[in-house]
């Protein structure tokens, strides 16, 4: 985007930049540049100013490719592990539930009564966590949202002297309005 300055308005190489910028023309009465003279460096700065922009908005959507590379990499090595931890959970679960097929196959005397007790073990005690998690995760929100209203009411009833369900019951009676 860069391009070559025009001979007539860049600078000697011995002369700096403040110097051309002091430069005066003596053609003009006032000492002033000349309006080609101003339109040129103008046209200059904004050409910089360009160069500036490209190379910054390059480079902040380089830091945003290069972030978007780290966390898919993360992702990856994440997805990763957790798959190599699934599968030795899983490879430990069938290692266990062999022994015990095999320990209470000796145990009974028939292959297939072990099977038939290990699946049921496993079975039932997969059934009973499950009900004791439900009643865990679903019981503890009903039960923060009782106390909660609880508390309300005795405020209510505290501050008024009476609370929702009085008034509720009050509408019953006479009817809304």
């Amino acid at each position: 985007m860069a391009t070559t300055p025009d001979p007539a308005t860049s600078p000697s190489p011995g002369k700096d930049q403040a110097q051309v910028g002091s430069e005066t023309n003596p053609s003009s009465p006032s000492g002033a540049p000349s309006p080609e003279e101003i339109f040129a460096s103008l046209r200059s700065r904004t050409e910089e100013l360009a160069d500036y922009a490209v190379y910054y908005l390059l480079s902040k959507i380089d830091a945003i490719k290069f972030a978007i590379a780290r966390r898919i990499m993360v992702g990856s090595i994440i997805a990763i592990a957790v798959l190599a931890a699934a599968g030795a959970i899983v490879t430990a679960v069938v290692l266990v539930c062999e022994g015990i097929c095999d320990g209470l196959s000796e145990l009974l005397g028939r292959r297939w009564a072990g099977e038939l007790a290990t699946g049921a073990v496993l079975l039932g005690g997969v059934a009973v966590l499950g009900l004791i998690a439900m009643r865990k995760f679903a019981g503890r929100p009903h039960l923060s949202s009782v106390k909660r209203f609880e508390f309300l009411r005795r405020r209510q009833k505290d501050r008024r002297g009476r609370d929702v369900t009085d008034r509720n019951a009050e509408e019953v009676i006479r009817g809304p309005g």
